[in-house]
């Protein structure tokens, strides 16, 4: 299953990164993330790997995760494993002094039994994930054009 959602936000692309490459300040733009920490951080990003933890209607789900490819400022890839999937996300920044774009594109392999479930209601369940992005993507753009962070943090 692959999602692709994008927002323009007007903000150049090195105050957007540091709402998407900095774990705690992701935590307020992802909603449904409740929990994370770094298992093991590599100075040079790729490699790093975490655990969080998400809650969605009163279920909550562990994944793995590790950073595969980082360009600062304008691309961070994540491999995440959870017992219902695998999953490869993109976050790339692309954009110039106060307008920038911010694009997610995301490939589910899912596991057994949810790869049969897909089958069925796969739809459904694309439909409901693209408007989580969305809703996140719309928290990023409000938190990046309202909230002035220092490029130092």
């Amino acid at each position: 299953m692959e999602i692709k959602a994008e927002i323009e936000i007007s903000k150049n692309p090195e105050k957007i990164f540091l709402w998407i490459n900095n774990p705690a300040k992701a935590m307020l733009w992802q909603k449904n993330v409740k929990s994370g920490e770094i298992i093991k951080e590599t100075a040079e990003r790729i490699g790093t790997t975490f655990k969080e933890e998400l809650e969605e209607d009163g279920e909550c789900l562990v994944m793995y995760g590790e950073i595969i490819d980082f360009i600062p400022n304008k691309l961070i890839s994540f491999h995440i494993k959870s017992k219902i999937h695998n999953v490869y996300v993109d976050y790339s920044v692309i954009g110039g002094i106060n307008k920038s774009t911010v694009t997610v594109n995301s490939k589910i392999k899912w596991k057994f039994p949810m790869n049969l479930i897909c089958l069925v209601i796969g739809q459904k369940i694309k439909s409901k994930i693209f408007k989580q992005i969305k809703s996140e993507l719309k928290e990023l753009k409000i938190l990046c054009e309202t909230i002035q962070i220092d490029l130092n943090n």
